[in-house]
């Protein structure tokens, strides 16, 4: 029950006369609760399932003690243990320290039938009981209860056998037991060869009992050997667990099963693929992953994602082998599971069909997506089985699968040692940032903005640099990619945004025209509180906001939402500066000039470096700057490393520059002396 409902607290329990017992428990150390306190109290008395998602939002349950108190009971629900008669004798219960979603009906469903299987259990323990009890009282037992002599004749047959098998007890009587029950039922019960007494008893046996109508039943037996009359008797009480069989399957088809696709899951898969493994087969895992998924939940609802999710997963199993399991994975992963050792260009072969396929337009209810899909290949063979599991083999996909996201749309990437030292790499310089941020390793250098006719300082780009213990200064080049997507990002973020304000009232900006620009990392966007945070820290260091001007990429504008939209026409509405860094270098179209709220174009380094040779390269430029001109935005030269570049740029109307020509970045301490 714990398991299956996933709550940390469940009880099988039975009501007293003044308490209510747990025959069975987890996550529950007392035995017994009082009946005025015990919640199961409920559920007898009311004898149907309760279930209470939220005790403190329940008027009927808020003020009760073990809710005030200890345990602190959040959510409660209960089926009732029922007689066949219909009286409640105790209950099934789930108990969590955290509110909960109702139950569905499904789920309702489930509980009530564990009840029943607690019933079940009762039941048969009543009977095993009684199997030495007088033939009358047997007679009235509701499951089949059958005697036979030492010559295999049914000398009794109660009304549970004849509704059991169909045959009326007075055809039963003086037959061969063997001829009513069939072959199977009889190898269970008698050892092929030898008679049946010389075989011990029977309990709680499964097998299949044969029908009157040829049919066959799964049935429980339990049997028992007694002397009457000299002569030997045997007496087997048989009962139907078909209902009993349906509920364990649906209860494991339940754990093993993915409940929106009807594939097998995650679990499922990792004990099959064990499986094989721990046989010495070898196996190969695909593991396909679908590209910005999240955009069609955002944009055309849960419910059109959902089919999507379907739709690929039919897809997957269209195309994998018959022999092959499909699964998935995770919410919108799927994985493909081959036994034995695969031929690599039939793998190739059937990775690039998925791939090819997924990205085929779905038509779900009148709405037509696009989405792609990559794949990670990891493969285990025969002379590579030593020490390795199937969560290692997953993991192994897994890397496979990133790896294939990062070199594009629709790619197919099978896995290598040298993948994993590169992961293993990305891991150890994450653990080294963020010591590095605990330790105050990293620190701000500062490159002048100059005005390009009066050589003035106007402003300044604050740039991280990484002071390492044992290498000196590293270049942001090494590590500056790995920190943007890591979860020391914000934090990092937010300590460069006040660093440079700062450096800005350092500068006297508050009385001069001097502004320092700071770019943003992608999740810096994505922070509710970016435009609070910014106000704040202009407040606390006296900074008018055109003394700051935030930098953000063509990368992370076309990953921008209507939220990082408005957070950047807030933080412009205010007077801070918003520039583009890089411009014309990407995929970014001239539209988005106009649909964000910016201040500045920032020239990239790589249109300068060959302004003097290459006249493509002046014509960007040049259209550039008369871009910004026209659309009322400032502009600005990166990478001016000769006096020639600087004279071009200002004959073309480019009014600032920054670049070696003028200075390197340079710690805070020196860029006074510039």
């Amino acid at each position: 029950m714990a398991e299956l409902f996933s709550v940390p607290t469940a009880l099988i329990g039975f009501m007293g006369r003044e308490s209510h017992y747990f025959k069975a428990r987890t996550g529950f150390d007392a035995c017994e609760a009082s009946r005025e306190v015990s919640f199961c109290t409920y559920t007898v008395e009311r004898n149907k399932v309760l279930v209470i998602p939220d005790t403190t939002a329940d008027p009927a349950y808020r003020d009760h003690p073990l809710v005030e108190g200890a345990p602190g009971i959040r959510f409660y629900a209960g089926a009732p243990i029922r007689t066949r008669d219909g009286q409640c004798i105790g209950a099934v219960s789930l108990v969590d320290y955290v509110p909960r979603a109702p139950l569905a009906e499904s789920q309702e469903k489930v509980l009530q039938d564990l009840a029943e299987m607690v019933m079940d259990h009762l039941n048969r323990r009543r009977l095993l009981m009684v199997r030495r009890a007088a033939l009358k009282l047997a007679s009235s037992i509701p499951d089949a209860i059958i005697c036979s002599n030492q010559y295999d004749e049914v000398t009794f047959w109660n009304k549970g056998a004849e509704q059991l098998t169909g045959i009326h007890g007075n055809k039963a009587r003086g037959r061969k037991l063997g001829d009513l029950i069939g072959a199977q039922f009889q190898h269970l019960l008698f050892e092929a060869g030898t008679r049946g007494f010389e075989r011990r008893p029977v309990e709680n046996e499964r097998s299949f009992l044969l029908r009157d109508d040829g049919s066959h039943l799964p049935v429980e037996v339990s049997s028992a050997i007694w002397v009457e009359d000299d002569q030997y008797q045997r007496g087997f009480v048989i009962r139907d667990v078909s209902h009993r069989q349906d509920l364990q399957n649906r209860v494991r088809y339940l754990r093993d099963s993915d409940r929106l696709t009807g594939l097998p899951n995650r679990a499922r898969f990792l004990e099959i693929a064990q499986g094989y493994l721990d046989r010495g087969r070898g196996l190969t895992v695909l593991k396909v992953g679908l590209d910005n998924f999240r955009s069609v939940n955002s944009s055309l609802g849960i419910e059109i994602g959902d089919e999507v999710l379907r739709e690929a997963a039919r897809r997957v199993s269209a195309l994998a082998p018959e022999q092959a399991m499909v699964a998935r994975l995770a919410g919108d992963e799927y994985g493909v599971l081959l036994s034995g050792e695969e031929d690599p260009q039939t793998v190739k072969a059937l990775s690039d069909a998925i791939v090819g396929e997924m990205a085929r337009p779905y038509r779900i209810h009148g709405f037509e997506c696009r989405i792609s899909a990559c794949l990670g290949i990891a493969s285990a063979t025969v002379d590579t089985l030593g020490g390795l599991d199937s969560s290692d083999l997953l993991k192994r996909a897994l890397l496979a699968l990133q790896e294939a996201k990062r070199l594009g749309v629709n790619q197919s990437v099978t896995f290598t040692e040298a993948l994993s030292e590169r992961v293993e790499t990305k891991h150890r310089l994450e653990q080294d940032l963020r010591q590095a941020f605990q330790q105050r390793d990293f620190e701000l250098h500062f490159q002048p903005q100059n005005d390009l006719e009066s050589g003035k300082v106007v402003g300044a780009e604050a740039l991280l640099r990484w002071r390492h213990p044992q290498r000196g200064l590293v270049a942001p080049g090494e590590f500056i990619e790995v920190l943007e997507v890591s979860d020391q990002a914000l934090h990092v973020g937010d300590w460069i945004l006040e660093a440079s304000c700062a450096f800005a009232a350092a500068q006297g900006a508050a009385q001069t025209p001097f502004r320092v620009g700071v770019n943003l990392f992608p999740c810096q966007l994505h922070d509710p509180a970016l435009a609070d945070k910014v106000e704040a820290l202009l407040k606390r260091y006296g900074l008018p906001p055109r003394a700051l001007e935030l930098e953000i990429t063509e990368t992370t504008i076309l990953e921008s939402s209507a939220d990082i939209l408005a957070r950047l026409q807030r933080l412009r509405d205010h007077g801070v500066g918003i520039a583009f860094d890089d411009y014309g270098t990407g995929y970014a179209s001239l539209s988005l000039l106009k649909k964000y709220p910016l201040t500045r174009l920032k020239i990239d380094r790589q249109f300068v470096a060959n302004l003097g040779t290459s006249p493509d390269d002046l014509a960007i430029i040049n259209s550039i700057i008369v871009l910004g001109q026209n659309l009322g935005l400032e502009v600005i030269a990166e990478g001016i490393e000769e006096q020639a570049q600087m004279e071009m740029l200002l004959r073309l109307g480019c009014r600032e520059g920054q670049g070696y020509w003028f200075s390197r970045p340079v710690p805070e301490a020196e860029f006074a002396a510039l």
